[in-house]
Order: C-alpha cells, then structure tokens, then sequence
C-alpha cells in the first residue's frame, strides 16, 4: 500500500535498506563505488540516505515487497523523501508519551 500521509502509514524503516546502524542509531551507508551508486549489506542499489532504489527508474521501493513508494520525480535534490513524509518518517508522536492529568484548585 503506497504510504499516505494524511494516514501516517510511512516509516522510514519501510524503505532502507539492509545497513548497519551507529551507535546512536542513525543509518550507515557505504561510501559509492567507482561509479557514484551506493548498495546496501545485500548488494541491492540505495540511494545516498539508504533508502532503495529500483536500478532502472531509481524509484524508491519498499524493502518487503519491492513496489514503488515514491516515484523518483517526488524525491528532493538532497534523496529525501517528500515534504509531508519527511517530517513524520519516524511515526514519532510527542502527545502519545504524555500522560492524562486532572487538576483540581488548590485552596491555601
């Protein structure tokens, strides 16, 4: 299912590639080849920021099923994801860390 973002169905996750992690957790993508193409521990073609790639259209696959999640035209000139994704590629809700609280006044 292609991601939406009005759904927050899209994790980054969905689309890198088999990489190592740092220790902090960010994405470790090998340095290029002679010829400028980056490929993950599986020697499957990623694009700079680990994400897949399709070799033939450079579409931005998911990892599970292969299908297109973003067409090549829609990436930005960095090889991020668009807008709406980007900013929500961790599915991270701040609101749903914080507890329900009731207040009562206080009389000194």
């Amino acid at each position: 299912m292609p991601p939406r973002a009005d759904l927050r169905t899209f994790n980054v996750n969905d689309i890198l590639g088999d990489l190592d992690h740092d220790e902090k957790g960010n994405v470790v993508v090998p340095p290029a080849d002679n010829g400028g193409n980056h490929y993950d521990k599986s020697g499957a073609l990623t694009n700079r920021r680990g994400y897949l790639l399709d070799p033939s259209s450079g579409d931005v696959l998911e990892n599970l099923n292969g299908e297109t999640m973003f067409p090549k035209k829609d990436m930005d000139e960095r090889d991020e994801v668009p807008g709406s994704f980007a900013f929500e590629k961790y599915n991270f809700n701040p609101h749903q860390l914080m507890g329900d609280f009731d207040f009562e006044n206080q009389q000194p």
